[in-house]
């Protein structure tokens, strides 16, 4: 019998290793289902929807369609804002500019964004670039504990007790977990040995991050669609058709990790949104 784990990828395996490494360590929390989680309202103004794009992985488009999506799946005040090293401006989108650090993996720069000098303020609601929103996100500017709010990883579809986090969605207030950086500008190289930024994020914060429910936002490739479905195609895992399948009617994102991104798929609800 095969075991749980056998058909993921090389990078999926590795990164798997990782987590439950991390994840073992905190096995004395007491874990609490995300979906049984109350949410407290937030009335302190507007939100500050946030993206990170640094080098040319991911263009312009990007962070265009990501504006798009929100404006059309938001009914509450926010302000757009994107930390990058393009001084190139984008319509409707406030650029907050850094240079580059020079970090091979782009993902480390989302570890900037908790740094407090940043000019942002209020409650903050991160977005990566490849997800797909297509459902209200007014609930997710109003969930709060003044804690770190993070994905609880998506190896959850296979173990139900799983606990880790998935930084695709987040939220905080800002200033409020500015340890996060000081303690990664203090010691990058040691931080950059983990494999992401989310393995750091979990790392420093593991014993206070609360969990988004689990219907709210679904792993495209796992919960949605079917792993098992997924085949090779010039070198990357997609699926062969489009479906009709859609999320979890409590579900306004789903997350596009590793392969295929949104732009590689065909399914109805995908291309309906991502524009």
């Amino acid at each position: 019998m095969q075991s749980s784990n056998d058909q993921l990828s090389k990078e999926e395996r590795r990164r798997f290793k990782a987590q439950r490494k991390l994840a073992k360590s905190s096995s004395g929390l007491n874990y609490q289902n995300p979906d049984t989680i109350i949410p407290t309202p937030v009335d302190k103004g507007s939100t500050m929807i946030l993206c990170v794009r640094f080098g040319n992985k991911y263009g312009r488009e990007y962070v265009e369609r990501l504006r798009n999506m929100v404006s059309r799946h938001i009914s509450v005040p926010y302000e757009f804002a994107c930390l990058t090293d393009d001084r190139h401006p984008i319509d409707d989108v406030r650029s907050i500019y850094q240079p580059s650090a020079g970090y091979q993996k782009l993902w480390w720069y989302k570890i900037h964004m908790f740094d407090r000098d940043l000019p942002l303020v209020g409650r903050i609601l991160y977005f990566d670039l490849d997800v797909v929103i297509h459902g209200n996100i007014d609930k997710l500017t109003k969930f709060t504990f003044n804690q770190l709010v993070g994905i609880r990883d998506f190896n959850r579809k296979f173990y139900p007790g799983w606990q880790y986090l998935n930084s695709s969605v987040m939220s905080w207030n800002h200033g409020s977990q500015h340890h996060i950086y000081e303690s990664f500008r203090l010691d990058t190289n040691t931080a950059m040995r983990l494999q992401g930024d989310q393995d750091y994020i979990w790392k420093v914060m593991k014993n206070q991050i609360t969990f988004w429910p689990d219907t709210w936002i679904q792993s495209y490739k796992w919960e949605i669609r079917s792993r098992n479905d997924l085949i090779m195609t010039n070198g990357k895992r997609n699926f062969k058709t489009g479906s009709d399948k859609t999320p979890n009617p409590e579900c306004s994102v789903t997350v596009f990790h590793g392969d295929p991104k949104p732009q590689d798929v065909s399914d109805r609800y995908v291309v309906e949104n991502w524009y």
